[in-house]
């Protein structure tokens, strides 16, 4: 058994479901609040029940959120565009953890995309997205300890394996279909006995 595995591999973003899952529950959380908050807006009128399917407020609330859905599927379209439909990672697991690190390459786009969004967020005193652009910079690598990860699920058709840590802390591994099978051992002889197996 060896002590360490590594490994490169390019992702598809478009046809990874675990990715787009991913993209989809942020779009959908960005969307919520958003919606809430437009709703937080208009409720003085609803409240007043002056708010009708003619009213100004009632067109201006259906502009704000036709607008917020066109800002959401630009920013996704720019972004498939961007990253080419291919994000590329590398993987080191040894004794201690799991580490996913974006490749050098992966890296400088991220950076100057990142850069960007900090840029129009302040400029546009958005400091959602300011913040959004810091946070993706800081987060590009991750290194999970394997006595932290309480659940682990194995994907045998897709050659992928999940982790859970709690409290949101959560570790895709793409393997290649050549060594899943190593890499799935490797995982099964180093977590932690009290972790949680599944196999889908």
């Amino acid at each position: 058994m060896k002590d360490e595995m590594k490994w490169d591999i390019d992702v598809s973003i478009l046809t990874n479901k675990f990715i787009m899952k991913e993209l989809l529950k942020v779009l959908g959380i960005a969307t919520f609040f958003t919606v809430g908050i437009v709703l937080l807006i208009t409720l003085p009128s609803v409240l007043r029940g002056d708010l009708h399917s003619n009213s100004s407020n009632a067109r201006d609330m259906k502009y704000a959120l036709i607008l917020i859905g066109s800002m959401f599927l630009l920013a996704a379209l720019f972004i498939f565009a961007y990253y080419g439909n291919n994000y590329m990672l590398s993987y080191k697991m040894d004794n201690k953890s799991v580490m996913t690190i974006t490749r050098t390459e992966q890296r400088s786009r991220n950076s100057k995309l990142n850069f960007l969004l900090v840029i129009v967020g302040i400029l546009a005193r958005n400091l959602t997205a300011a913040g959004a652009g810091f946070l993706a910079h800081s987060g590009q690598d991750q290194n999970l300890k394997w006595k932290s990860i309480k659940k682990a699920t194995f994907y045998p058709a897709s050659s992928t394996i999940t982790f859970s840590a709690g409290y949101g802390e959560k570790s895709i591994v793409f393997c290649t279909k050549e060594n899943y099978g190593s890499v799935s051992g490797f995982v099964r002889v180093m977590y932690n006995g009290s972790c949680q197996i599944r196999e889908e």
